[in-house]
């Protein structure tokens, strides 16, 4: 039986060339059936989850039982992104148009939620949040033609709205797929997009100002592009792909100083990565599978996918539907 449960995927995978890492995905028991798109790993024993009906669970034992909570009043939200702080402390945001988009924060280790922001224009719809430390951002659709992002300086219990979001072209959106459309990387604020163009938009550290990267190829037309992006070193890894062809060849770019530039494609569209401790090795996951990211190519992991995936210390989870999570270990 253990054997049964630990071995959904072990593979002893190339890093650079140079070494070997040993990365196991290990199923748990959620105790939900609803699509969880949201994941944060704390540390290696805290982590926090969330998605459909207003659910969000927790563990702080690795992962061996998991608590679940439905916020008051958000039974008809789907939370696509949680972000915790701790084993008491995590925010949650919930997507759609209109007040439908919100976010609650709890303090209690979920005992009460309060919501803290909730979206008043019926033209506005919540992406995703990232955050360093206390200091937060959140990423809205285009409204006028400039992305919306909303910025918190409290974990979460307070936000305002920017005046100076990047400027959209017609058609080009974010993709609330699981809650990674946004990163802090370098010091800065880059975001992945997708629609009618793909391409990341990164606030100037010096004077603030964002700059648009050139956009990658993509078809137009489909409901394609990048949805997810994780910091790696002093640069950033970018993956998406067609949500509607989840077979199909998926998209992959690096985001540095000079710009954005296209890698090579994982097999499958890919819904969101995570790489450990920031930097190599990266892990994407889509509904089609689940790779590593060697700074060069993609190797296979397992043919089970997830929506989400977050990691800290070598430590990390997976989430997806039908309340599915995995935990997720890398070894040398």
């Amino acid at each position: 039986m253990l054997a049964l449960r630990i071995l959904l995927a072990t593979a002893m995978l190339a890093l650079a060339g140079t070494c070997l890492a040993a990365v196991r995905i290990i199923p748990q028991e959620s105790g939900v059936k609803v699509r969880l798109r949201g994941i944060s790993a704390v540390s290696t024993d805290v982590a926090w989850a969330s998605g459909r009906e207003g659910t969000v669970l927790r563990t702080v034992d690795g992962g061996k039982r998991w608590q679940v909570f439905k916020v008051p009043g958000a039974e008809a939200l789907d939370f696509r992104d949680v972000e915790g702080f701790d084993a008491e402390s995590a925010v949650v945001l919930s997507i759609g148009t209109g007040e439908t988009s919100r976010v609650y924060r709890t303090e209690d280790a979920g005992k009460t939620w309060a919501l803290t922001l909730q979206n008043r224009d019926p033209r506005g719809f919540f992406d995703c949040m990232a955050f360093e430390g206390e200091r937060g951002w959140m990423l809205g659709d285009p409204v006028d033609g400039h992305f919306q992002i909303h910025e918190t300086h409290d974990g979460g219990r307070s936000w305002r709205l920017l005046a100076d979001g990047p400027k959209a072209v017609e058609g080009e959106a974010a993709f609330a797929a699981s809650g990674t459309c946004i990163a802090v990387t370098d010091k800065t604020i880059a975001i992945a997009t997708g629609g009618q163009t793909a391409r990341a938009h990164v606030r100037n550290a010096k004077n603030m100002e964002w700059v648009a990267s050139k956009p990658a190829r993509i078809e137009k037309g489909s409901p394609r592009g990048l949805f997810s992006i994780a910091r790696s070193g002093s640069k950033a890894l970018m993956v998406g792909g067609d949500y509607e062809k989840t077979t199909a060849t998926g998209l992959s770019a690096t985001l540095s100083k000079t710009g954005l530039k296209q890698a090579k494609p994982p097999r499958g569209y890919r819904s969101g990565v995570a790489c450990a401790n920031d930097a190599l090795p990266c892990i994407a996951t889509g509904p089609s599978g689940t790779d590593l990211w060697n700074g060069r190519n993609w190797n296979v992991i397992s043919d089970q996918g997830y929506d989400a995936i977050d990691l800290v210390d070598g430590v990390g989870w997976a989430s997806g539907d039908a309340g599915r999570l995995a935990r997720i270990e890398i070894s040398e």
